[in-house]
């Protein structure tokens, strides 16, 4: 029994190493991606009025909740009693359920590329290029990092 308590306690804390460093990549990338959508609209002209980046903000949100479930897993992981386990369970599929609304709702229900070239002329077809491609990188880092969050509590 001590011995797999041990193999719990260590494999939970592993998976959210693993999971805190993505979280913590997701979080560098979309400030990065902040930036150049701020450098690309600066270049735009003024009378446009562009819809926000709500796809940069929806990633930047996933990935700091994924730093903050993670770092409640570690508290968790090192304190295992049953009370703080069954508190962490509910939080965390709480917290998988509104990042699956949030997901589902920014990056699948709304036309992206309709609103951008909407706004953009032809002489501004990089940045437009620019955005939809990071658009769908960043809905696939968002299913990316859902997935192994989503799967080990379906089994």
């Amino acid at each position: 029994m001590t011995c797999m308590r041990c193999c719990l306690h260590n494999s939970l804390k592993i998976s959210n190493l693993i999971m805190n460093l993505l979280g913590i990549a997701m979080i560098i990338y979309c400030l990065w991606l902040q930036k150049k959508w701020d450098e690309g609209v600066a270049q735009l002209p003024t009378t446009k009025d562009l819809p926000r980046p709500w796809f940069i903000y929806a990633s930047l949100g996933v990935g700091i909740s994924i730093c903050l479930s993670t770092v409640f897993g570690y508290i968790v992981g090192n304190s295992l009693s049953s009370s703080t386990l069954a508190v962490y369970i509910v939080s965390i599929c709480s917290l998988l359920f509104l990042q699956v609304a949030v997901i589902v709702t920014i990056f699948f229900n709304f036309a992206w590329s309709k609103e951008i070239a909407e706004y953009i002329d032809e002489r501004h077809q990089k940045f437009a290029s620019f955005v939809i491609f990071h658009l769908r990188m960043c809905q696939f880092i968002a299913i990316m990092i859902l997935v192994p969050q989503v799967k080990p509590r379906l089994l």
